[in-house]
C-alpha cells in the first residue's frame, strides 16, 4: 500500500500530463490510500481543467467515479492536531501536511509531484 497525494491522483485518473509513470507505480502497488482530503482537491483539479477547455462537462462524472473506486475503501480520517503538528515541523503548507501525516501515520511511502513536499521530507516522500 502507498499513499497518494492528489498531483498523482490526477494523472492516474484524468489521464493527463503523461500518466506512465503513475501506470507504473499502480503496476507495482495497486492498493492507494489517502487522506479524505483528496475529494476536495480532485474536485479542484476536475474544475481547473473543465474551466480551461481541457477536460468536457460529461467526462467529469466519469472521473469522479473512477476515483471515488479506487479509493472507495481506503480514504483515511487524519488527526487535524497531528497535520498542525507535522505542518509545524516541515513546514509544508497544511493541505500537502495531511498526506505527510498520512504516510507517516501508516509508516507508508508519500508518492508525489509536489516538489515542495520531496525535498521536505525525503524520508517519507517519493516521486513516482
Amino acid at each position: 500500500m502507498i499513499v497518494a497525494d492528489c498531483t498523482v491522483i490526477a494523472r492516474f485518473i484524468i489521464r493527463a500530463d503523461n500518466p506512465g509513470q503513475v501506470d507504473l507505480l499502480f503496476e507495482r502497488d495497486p492498493d492507494w490510500t489517502a487522506p479524505s482530503l483528496w475529494q476536495a482537491e480532485f474536485t479542484s483539479v476536475l474544475c481547473k481543467y473543465e474551466r480551461a477547455g481541457r477536460l468536457p462537462p460529461a467526462g467529469t462524472a466519469a472521473l469522479i467515479q473512477k476515483a471515488l473506486e479506487l479509493f472507495a475503501q481506503t480514504t483515511r480520517h487524519v488527526s487535524i492536531p497531528r497535520v498542525m503538528d507535522t505542518a509545524r515541523r516541515t513546514g509544508c503548507s497544511s493541505y500537502d501536511s495531511y498526506y505527510i501525516t498520512l504516510a507517516e501515520d501508516l509508516r507508508l511511502k508519500l508518492y508525489t509531484y509536489d516538489e515542495e513536499i520531496l525535498k521536505k521530507c525525503p524520508r517519507v516522500a517519493r516521486m513516482p
